[in-house]
């Protein structure tokens, strides 16, 4: 199983269950060192061609079109005959939108990397729609488990509590996100701001936004108050703040 090495820290990537819209995913992944990347996913392949043409000027990348959902057996053949997925660095599962349950399809995407490998494969990263379901990946060489929801609480979080990393956050976003004020679900009227993490995390016409804060107190003079902590209740926010919009 190849590692890696010093010239390119990152080694060879397969990305399964890819989409168009994650084109900032293989744009990190470059900048971070990777220079050969697979993306494997059920987008047509002009749409994934067009994702990709500017950053093939950066590196290897590659795209293929398929799924777990044509079944195990045959996926599992794929990736050996098309990938020779055991000599990856990494494999990096993505939820798969429109086949059903993200998460279940994910866990026989990794039975299938799995059996791909003869039971030895290369370092797994699973990306889960439902952080209650990481214990299901047990025993499929999952390495990494991680929900992107918290990750951007987190680091915004961390974020608002140090200026400096306030400011360079600031300066990422500005231009390409912005910040708007929500109204508080009638749902959440009775929950905490855990609950407003957990269930505001697209805007309505399905892209990802941040849950940033709450305004609190009179309708006409609300305070902003940034990484309440998870048990500040709902009851008396006149708002959410979000961090809302697409990358340019």
């Amino acid at each position: 199983m190849n590692s890696g090495g010093q010239d390119d820290a990152l080694g060879r990537l397969v990305i399964v269950n890819w989409e168009p819209e994650a084109a900032g995913l293989v744009r990190a992944l470059q900048e971070l060192g990777a220079g050969d990347l697979v993306c494997i996913g059920t987008s047509s392949a002009d749409a994934c061609e067009a994702a990709l043409t500017g950053l093939r000027a950066r590196g290897v990348v590659r795209y293929l079109t398929a799924s777990v959902g044509d079944g195990v057996e045959a996926f599992a053949e794929l990736l050996v005959r098309e990938v020779d997925v055991a000599t990856a660095s990494s494999v990096i599962v993505l939820p798969h939108h429109g086949g059903g349950e993200p998460d279940a399809f994910s866990r026989i995407t990794c039975a299938a990397i799995h059996r791909a490998c003869r039971g030895q494969p290369p370092r797994i990263v699973v990306a889960v729609e439902d952080p209650e379901a990481t214990h299901e990946f047990a025993g499929l060489g999952v390495a990494t488990i991680f929900y992107p929801g918290f990750l951007r609480a987190a680091l915004l979080a961390h974020a608002c509590l140090d200026l400096a990393a306030f400011r360079v956050l600031l300066g990422l976003v500005r231009g390409r996100l912005r910040i708007q004020t929500w109204p508080v679900p009638p749902t959440l009227r009775a929950g905490t701001f855990r609950d407003a993490c957990l269930e505001v995390e697209a805007d309505p016409a399905g892209n990802p936004v941040t849950l940033l804060g709450v305004f609190a107190g009179a309708a006409d003079a609300p305070t902003m108050v940034v990484n309440p902590g998870p048990g500040r209740a709902l009851a008396d926010a006149v708002g959410l703040l979000v961090l809302t919009g697409q990358d340019a």
